[in-house]
Parts: structure tokens; sequence; C-alpha cells
């Protein structure tokens, strides 16, 4: 793929050869920002290793296989099979940054959840004033309403209640419904152990994921 847009892929470099690589990627003029966060494998991910979501800013027309081709890295116990990424695909910081996070509020207004959760302090970046900016510059209002249903979970209510609190606009009343079951499928019971676990919504592996 050829493109000046941001993009992002799933690594399974050591963590050093990643940065190292990305920084020449940078240094030679390819792209003009990166960051990456670890990830543990999640429950329907049996058998594989610790993996790392990355984004990148190109700095000018790049071809994805040559960064594709540049992660290469020699794995001394399987000589054939050198560590690498999937492909590279079109992305865009907000989406891949609450992802990354696992925040609980995005995966829930996709209709999935996630036995882990990552903070800020834990990905690495080209730039720590660029990536607070891209962060600080993330419009979360799209997620407000998730926020205002998982408060009103918190102290105990029942969807019934949380309508008669005026709180949900009447011809939103459908979403609205899908959501709260989506983030507590039974009645209030204090248990949000089901937030942690992975579920993706019908989806299978991250080439099929939004990063």
């Amino acid at each position: 793929m050829r493109t000046t847009k941001p993009i992002s892929t799933i690594s399974y470099n050591s963590p050093e050869y990643l940065a190292l690589k990305l920084d020449e990627f940078q240094s030679c003029g390819l792209i003009s920002f990166w960051a990456f966060i670890r990830h543990e494998p999640e429950d329907d991910e049996g058998g594989l290793k610790q993996h790392f979501h990355v984004f990148v800013e190109p700095a000018k027309l790049l071809q994805t296989d040559s960064l594709k081709e540049g992660l290469q890295e020699f794995d001394p116990e399987h000589p054939d099979k050198p560590f690498g990424c999937i492909s590279w695909r079109s992305s865009k910081f907000d989406d891949w940054y609450l992802y990354s996070l696992h925040d609980s509020r995005y995966l829930a207004s996709k209709g999935q959840t996630r036995r882990f959760h990552y903070q800020y302090e834990e990905f690495a970046y080209s730039s720590e004033p660029d990536f607070r900016f891209h962060v600080k510059s993330i419009d979360m209002t799209h997620l407000s309403p998730i926020a205002t249903i998982l408060d009103a979970q918190k102290l105990g209510m029942t969807f019934a209640e949380f309508l008669a609190s005026g709180a949900v606009p009447f011809q939103q009343i459908g979403n609205y419904r899908t959501a709260w079951f989506t983030l507590q499928p039974a009645e209030y019971t204090g248990d949000y152990s089901h937030l942690n676990t992975t579920n993706r919504g019908g989806r299978k592996g991250h080439e099929n994921e939004e990063e």
C-alpha cells in the first residue's frame, strides 16, 4: 500500500528492535512520528505471545511493504521465521489510542470487551510532547453516553430507573438499551467482571479490528 496517511500494525518484534527500527525510519525521513504499546495475549489468543500495537505518521508518500520488510528481525530459535509485523493499514490516532488502552467506553461503543487494560504511561513514542498533544486532541464527546451509563450502573441503577431519571433522549432509547446491556448483560448485580473478559463483538483477530 502506498500512502501519506497515518497507519498502524501489530508487531511481534522485541521492543528494543522495534524502537530502533522506528527511529531509523524517522531518521531517514520515512516517518515523522511513531508510538507503540505492548499488549498481553487475550483469552482467545491462547498460545500467542505478547505483541505491540504500532502507530506511525508518514513524512512522505511511502510504500508500507518497505516498513514491513524493515521490521524483519532474526529469531535465533527459529532462523527461518523472523519476527515481524502484520500488514500495515490506514488508521486514525483517536481510534488507535483508545483501542490500545482497551478503554472500556470505547470498546463498549463497538459492542466489545477485553480482559486487559492499559495506561498512558505504558506507551513508547518518538516525542513525548507530540504524543501528549495527540492524546489531548482526542474528541471524547461521542463516548459521553457510555460514561453516563457506566456511572449509573455503578450507582446500582436498573435500566428502568435510568430511563426514569431523564438521562435518555426519547428517540435514542433503543440505542441506549443496546449499550446498557452490552455493558451490563443482566440487571444490576454489582459484578463488572464481564468487562474484563474478551469479547470482540463477532470479529476474529486483530486484522478485523480498528487499530
